[in-house]
């Protein structure tokens, strides 16, 4: 909410709504932020749950992966970020690593600690010449790293325009699409003004569609 005032745009807080009130929703916003939260659900990506999830919530799932097709289908500018960008994810076919920090240089095992998970940094690479590139530079970045979920397999007519170094889907948006871009990372949790530029963007870009 508070990154959204700074870029200068109006948040406003959307619950999950029955699929038939969903072309309201999308008829009063300009841009969508899908934020982080519980794990996906993986019947929402036609997996079984191997015991690893936790806090999930299938309804909460569909409701989010019909408000992004929607908002896709009336080209509203679409940021997600860590759960967020899990949901872009399983709503265009992709799937989910239901956990993938039990190794890694970057991505061990998580503290059970909240203030020493929200602590955890590492470093990105982001891909020149996409979106992600025109936002924030192409120039590695540090960011935060709160998640134990990651995308696994990626939805067609996405690319990932981000990694970590040990290949961690860190970022991705749509080919030859409207402005979706989805990121693994909490932008919001990191100290202002750092990642402000992903929202400044995204309100720009909902700003020039409105008409």
């Amino acid at each position: 909410v508070e990154r959204v005032r700074t870029a200068g745009g109006l948040p406003f807080l959307i619950p999950h709504v029955p699929s038939d009130m969903l072309s309201d929703v999308v008829d009063r916003i300009d841009g969508l932020i899908l934020t982080g939260g519980d794990d996906v659900d993986p019947r929402s990506y036609g997996e079984t749950d191997q015991g690893d999830c936790m806090h999930c919530d299938f309804e909460a799932d569909q409701a989010e992966i019909a408000l992004v097709k929607q908002c896709i289908e009336a080209n509203v500018p679409i940021l997600g970020a860590c759960r967020g960008i899990q949901i872009i994810n399983v709503a265009f076919g992709g799937t989910l690593h239901q956990e993938m920090t039990r190794e890694g240089t970057c991505h061990g095992p998580r503290p059970t600690i909240l203030d020493e998970i929200l602590a955890l940094r590492h470093s990105i690479e982001i891909e020149p010449g996409c979106r992600l590139a025109a936002i924030l530079g192409s120039s590695p970045r540090t960011v935060n790293t709160t998640h134990h979920q990651a995308i696994r397999d990626l939805a067609p007519g996405f690319v990932v325009t981000a990694r970590a170094p040990d290949g961690t889907v860190e970022a991705i948006e749509q080919i030859n699409g409207g402005y979706v871009v989805g990121v693994q990372w909490h932008p919001e949790k990191l100290p202002p003004p750092d990642n402000q530029e992903l929202f400044d963007d995204l309100v720009r870009a909902a700003t020039a569609m409105q008409y």
